[in-house]
């Protein structure tokens, strides 16, 4: 058995901010991660996606949209309690909604590690800096 208390927060690769997790590195976990992020007022993530791993993340606090496809141009918005389901190699962004308020969410994936990878030739139809 391993607890891991909440910690420093910082800068994962897709641009949005992590906190404790459960992880090969803090727990020697095999076949799962966890993890609790945080996406600041106003803020978005770089386009990215999990490549060799399913996704599955639960809303906490704070409202996001999330758009996913190859150009970004599906899109759905997600409120606290809500739960979400991401396949591997699905690219997608997380953008928050408040220009106050950070959003919070907590993310369990079938990989023991962070497993990201950013997409910059994926098309963004809000433009840079939206």
């Amino acid at each position: 058995m391993k607890v891991v208390k909440q910690g420093d927060e910082r800068e994962v690769p897709r641009g949005v901010v992590g906190g404790a997790e459960i992880s090969q590195a803090t727990a020697g976990a095999t076949n799962i991660y966890m993890g609790r992020f945080r996406v600041p007022a106003g803020a978005r993530s770089r386009p990215h996606f999990h490549a060799e791993c399913e996704s599955a993340v639960y809303m906490l606090s704070g409202h996001l949209r999330v758009r996913w496809g190859d150009s970004l141009q599906e899109s759905v918005e997600l409120e606290p309690g809500d739960l979400v389901y991401v396949p591997p190699r699905e690219t997608h962004v997380l953008e928050n909604l408040s220009p106050t308020e950070p959003s919070e969410y907590v993310v369990a994936r079938d990989a023991p590690h962070e497993d990201s990878v950013e997409v910059p030739w994926a098309e963004d139809p809000a433009g840079p800096g939206a």
